[in-house]
């Protein structure tokens, strides 16, 4: 039980001993400086390079006055706490400040190109609505004289509506007149025939009664003639 209660504790020690790279504090190697990187917290221990000034580095441990530190390159190794600075280099500073102008300087120039391409498109699209409208105002123009054509047809059509309502109120008058004269002409037609059976029958008793007088008449001078003859024989008889 000693035992285990040891190993925990030695085991917990550990851990706090141990760096703990998500806390770990970012510094930088100072300006105008090349900082030897050892391998352990003393001058005596053997340098491993030179870190030249800026360099990133991140803190891990601190002993001896000395920084445990770990390199972009994942090397680990001891460096002077003195020539370690926390504010971010000016080199740093002015290469950020060259990268943020940089990107204004794009994102000017984008908000210029932007600029010029929507002026561009309002350009031709103030172009395209004048060719609209002028397009809109010539069937506009169109419209109204298709409309004007369509007033003046009718009218004329509906004048033509009350020439031929007019035709046809005396074509009524007129078949109403024609179906009267037909009338007429049927009462007429009836009272001819009987005139003409009565003339027909006059006729044939004119004609009777001149045949029955020239019948009588030739008669008349047949017997006359007779009579007359029959003298003269009998008056030469008695001469002779």
């Amino acid at each position: 039980m000693k035992k285990s209660g040891v190993c925990l504790l030695l085991y917990i020690l550990l851990i706090c001993l141990t760096p703990q790279t998500g806390s770990a504090q970012t510094g930088y190697v100072s300006d105008l400086l090349l900082l030897t990187f050892r391998e352990g917290p003393g001058t005596s221990y053997t340098v491993i390079k030179t870190l030249p000034s800026n360099t990133r580095v991140r803190i891990l441990d601190e002993q001896n006055g000395f920084y445990r530190v770990q390199l972009d390159s994942e090397e680990i190794g001891w460096v002077d706490k003195k020539f370690i600075t926390f504010d971010p280099p000016k080199s740093f500073t002015i290469a950020r400040l060259e990268q943020q102008i940089a990107s204004l300087e794009k994102g000017y120039a984008d908000l210029e190109e932007k600029h010029t391409e929507l002026k561009n498109q309002l350009s031709a699209s103030k172009d395209e609505n004048l060719k609209k409208i002028q397009a809109l105002d010539s069937d506009l123009s169109a419209a109204l004289a298709e409309k004007k054509e369509l007033a003046e047809t009718l009218s004329e059509s509906k004048k033509n509506y009350d020439t031929l309502i007019r035709q046809s109120r005396n074509i009524q008058n007129i078949v109403a007149e024609n179906k009267s004269l037909k009338e007429e002409n049927t009462v007429l037609n009836a009272d001819l025939e009987l005139l003409k059976k009565k003339n027909q029958s006059q006729l044939r008793t004119g004609m009777i009664k001149w045949f029955l007088a020239g019948v009588g008449t030739l008669l008349v001078g047949w017997i006359l003639g007779g009579s007359i003859t029959s003298r003269k024989r009998s008056g030469s008889s008695l001469l002779d």
